[in-house]
């Protein structure tokens, strides 16, 4: 399990049970071996294995950032300040008071609203804009970037004021798309749960969360709702929730003499995401890793949740790279990312930004798991973020430090 992390730091020869520290003791059994169906370590440490555990070539520095994040920051979401930038100040009165009442946003103010995030957008590179949803998945384990679905949509339109029978197109952002769309829905929560006639589902805006630009596509992030209305998605019991929140709350609040002036009551959240990172070619060589996010067979450590060495020790140069990395992105998609460090386990790291409302802090932890997990790709690591990704020792919390006001 924690050799990973002890060859991030340097080479381990062959046949290495444990580092001289102690720290990480667990190794798999030999491949073809008399095994336990326990969870183990992430890969086999026999002659086969050269000293280096195939890590990508460590780098002795890491590099300089090309933008500094701190100048970076939240340039690619379309924050409450861009709004009030860009939008006339009739339409941002009326959208801010929409996301506290829940009022429909007008077909006016969708058509100015639209034109303006098409304006920005492009400013950004955008080419394409998607409504960005978070299915449930039948139960099927998904995790990290599983939990997040979208539809790219070039921003494209026909041009209707043509009387030609095949119409040309134009660059556009079409307000109405913006605000709803509708795709198959057919296999969530999971597949032949309806007819084709009724295998439509559809998205709508949740206007509390803000757009952004990530991979030269706007992201639109939406609830999912079936053909019938039945919510198929895990934002739709969050913002039910908030809703009740809001209603009861107001009503306790002047029943008891407190606040009488408030308007709204808002959850916020702050998330705590612990990961373990391994080598991706390690990670290859692993089905029940690649099939599961956790392993199945082999041996448990002879120590456990007893070590400490690890926890807030200074991160492996190579994973250093990869966390800064990940948090300048966040910084740039206005995701107020304030820590990392090394946790228990070796191998084993989290990342936690600062607070927000509840639904854009949920929003921003699945777009989190995305990042890492694409930037680690590019460094020849892998993420896991499966709650036990091995048995024996710790597993992977995403505690949620929740409040409201």
């Amino acid at each position: 399990s924690g050799g990973l992390s002890c060859s991030l730091h340097r080479p381990r020869p062959p046949t290495a049970q444990f580092d001289a520290m102690g720290q990480c003791e667990s190794t798999c059994s030999k491949p073809g071996a008399e095994a336990e169906v326990v969870q183990t370590s992430v890969a086999p440490m026999d002659d086969e294995m050269p000293g280096d555990m195939n890590m990508p070539a460590v780098v002795d520095e890491a590099p300089e950032p090309e933008i500094d994040p701190l100048e970076n920051l939240s340039t690619f979401i379309f924050d409450d300040a861009k709004m009030k930038e860009r939008f006339p100040p009739d339409v941002y009165k009326r959208f801010k008071e929409a996301i506290t009442t829940g009022e429909k946003t007008s077909e006016d103010d969708q058509k100015v609203i639209a034109e303006c995030l098409f304006t920005w957008a492009r400013e950004l590179g955008a080419v394409s804009f998607a409504h960005w949803f978070f299915p449930c998945r039948g139960g099927g384990g998904a995790f990290g970037s599983m939990s997040g679905a979208i539809k790219m949509d070039t921003m494209i339109d026909l041009d209707w004021s043509s009387a030609e029978a095949t119409k040309p197109f134009k660059a556009t952002l079409p307000y109405e798309r913006l605000f709803a769309g509708e795709t198959d829905g057919s296999s969530f929560p999971n597949g032949g749960l309806r007819a084709t006639h009724t295998a439509a589902a559809f998205t709508t805006w949740d206007r509390s969360s803000p757009c952004f630009v990530l991979d030269r596509v706007l992201r639109i992030p939406c609830a999912f709702v079936s053909h019938l209305g039945a919510g198929l998605d895990d934002k739709i019991p969050l913002l039910r929730s908030n809703d009740a929140l809001n209603k009861q709350g107001l009503r306790l609040l002047r029943n008891i003499g407190l606040a009488k002036d408030a308007t709204a009551i808002h959850s916020f959240l702050g998330w705590e995401q612990e990961f373990f990172v391994i080598p991706a070619e390690l990670y290859r060589k692993r089905p029940d890793l690649v099939n599961c996010g956790r392993t199945l067979i082999g041996k448990l450590p002879r120590r456990n949740q007893q070590s400490e060495l690890n926890y807030f020790a200074p991160p492996p140069t190579q994973v250093n790279i990869l966390l800064e990395k990940v948090q300048a992105i966040m910084l740039s998609l206005g995701v107020p990312m304030a820590v990392h460090h090394n946790e228990v386990a070796c191998a084993q790291h989290e990342m936690s930004p600062v607070y927000c409302h509840s639904t854009f802090s949920a929003d921003n932890n699945v777009l989190f798991m995305e990042v890492l997990e694409k930037e680690a790709e590019k460094l020849g690591l892998h993420v896991l973020m499966h709650e036990k990704p091995f048995a024996g020792i710790n597993g992977n919390g995403k505690h949620n430090n929740w409040s409201i006001g």
